[in-house]
């Protein structure tokens, strides 16, 4: 995968730094387009002498993704001439009304704007302006193609655009662009490919694992990530065997936090796989581990998983002891989101054992830190469990009070008198 992120980065830079090609067509999915973005900002600092603008704003129409784009730029020239103003130098020239006029067609425009774009420079022979339109969401693929090609020259490199470097994307599937391109027979326009697919990842990190070049470190690297889309896609067999390769490396290299990371990653794979005993060992040992090692954030994850084992298993008693310890660990971790959970789960494992005072208390002390930390979700859930046990219990005070504060955060009338718990009491809890 870093080779890929490498791939990418090389090409817009080297993009950037030659002298025969001012398009760069990036042919790729919108979801993946956002690499490209950073990557082409990113640049930024490795060529200071030259100005970077990227326009990543949604694509509706033409017209509204060049007003959006232009604000932006107002926006940026505004700071930039602060910081020029402070160094002595003169403010950057405004936008002209050809760039900024709705009533112009949008591929005149966008045209002046490149045009004026070239104005940011002091010497065009010695620095670039290097524009990205890039739009991360584009609802009309063909409209926005139309006015990338408007200034794509047909031939030759015109003088006009001998300081700017510009990247236009290319729908991966639709190749709208690129046909357009190839119809009109342009010759100035370089075109590179954008993989970053689930399989595309997981054949990269498959090569990079097996590559005796790079550093075993990196290596294992790739290993830990082909584990886990092995479990994402149910390979578990595959994920619990590189799981185990993973444990041997960190024990050898004394990385007792990776070790308890891959016991996690080994007991949860368990656990998918439908053997939750040895999915409660194998977390019980990354448990000990992270104690030992006095690594909160793998103590957190592994009590977390835990739990949910536990109550797989109807181990409630362990369950309410594993919650308990978790609230405390995620409160010294300043931690509130797990912190709130583990209070619900603990007053799960407490209902479940007929012990309803305490469960009300851990779910009191869960409501309290959902509503102070704004974690609608957990509200949502362990209120509506609060409406159906006061309910049970001829608390009508209570339940008024805890339906009322549901029916806020549901935003919708409150309820007379539930028959029952809400659709959010009977949802999983958890991680």
């Amino acid at each position: 995968m870093k080779r890929k992120f490498e791939a990418l980065r090389e090409n817009l830079d080297e993009f950037v730094t030659q002298n025969d090609y001012p398009v760069l067509a990036v042919g790729c999915l919108p979801a993946e387009l956002a690499y490209v973005v950073k990557f082409l900002q990113a640049l930024d600092e490795k060529h200071p002498a030259d100005y970077f603008v990227v326009f990543p704003q949604p694509f509706d129409t033409a017209e509204g993704y060049l007003d959006a784009a232009t604000r932006d730029l107002q926006v940026q020239l505004q700071a930039a001439g602060e910081a020029r103003a402070q160094r002595g130098d003169p403010p950057f020239a405004p936008l002209p009304n050809d760039v900024v006029d709705r009533r112009r067609p949008p591929e005149q425009r966008v045209h002046a704007l490149l045009d004026w774009m070239r104005g940011l420079v002091p010497n065009e022979q010695e620095h670039r302006v290097v524009v990205g339109f890039l739009p991360l969401e584009c609802r009309d693929v063909g409209a926005y193609a139309r006015l990338m090609e408007s200034f794509i020259p047909p031939k030759g490199f015109p003088q006009w655009m001998q300081a700017l470097r510009v990247v236009v994307w290319d729908d991966r599937v639709d190749r709208r662009l690129g046909s357009d391109i190839r119809a009109r027979k342009v010759e100035r326009v370089l075109t590179f490919d954008v993989d970053f697919s689930t399989p595309a990842l997981t054949d990269a990190l498959s090569v990079d694992a097996v590559d005796t070049s790079l550093p075993v470190a990196e290596r294992m690297a790739c290993v830990l990530q082909l584990a886990a889309l092995d479990y994402s896609y149910k390979r578990y067999p595959e994920a619990l065997a590189k799981y185990g390769i993973l444990f041997r490396y960190y024990e050898g290299v004394g990385l007792a936090p990776m070790q308890s990371l891959c016991l996690i990653g080994a007991g949860d794979t368990l656990r998918a796989s439908g053997k939750p005993a040895e999915a409660k060992e194998m977390l019980q040992r990354a448990l000990a581990l992270s104690a030992s090692a006095k690594s909160l954030p793998m103590l957190l994850n592994a009590l977390i998983s835990i739990v949910e084992v536990c109550f797989d298993l109807g181990h409630h008693e362990d369950a309410e002891s594993y919650a308990d310890s978790g609230a405390q660990v995620a409160a010294g971790a300043l931690n509130p989101f797990p912190y709130a959970d583990f209070y619900e789960r603990k007053g799960d494992a407490q209902s479940a054992q007929k012990k309803q005072d305490e469960a009300l208390a851990s779910y009191g002390k869960c409501r309290n830190l959902a509503r102070m930390y704004g974690y609608t979700h957990r509200a949502e859930s362990v209120l509506g469990k609060l409406v159906q046990i006061y309910g049970e219990r001829g608390m009508a005070s209570e339940q008024r009070d805890a339906a009322r504060e549901l029916a806020e955060v549901h935003k919708a009338p409150v309820p007379g008198t539930p028959a029952g718990p809400s659709a959010a009491a009977g949802e999983a809890v958890g991680t």
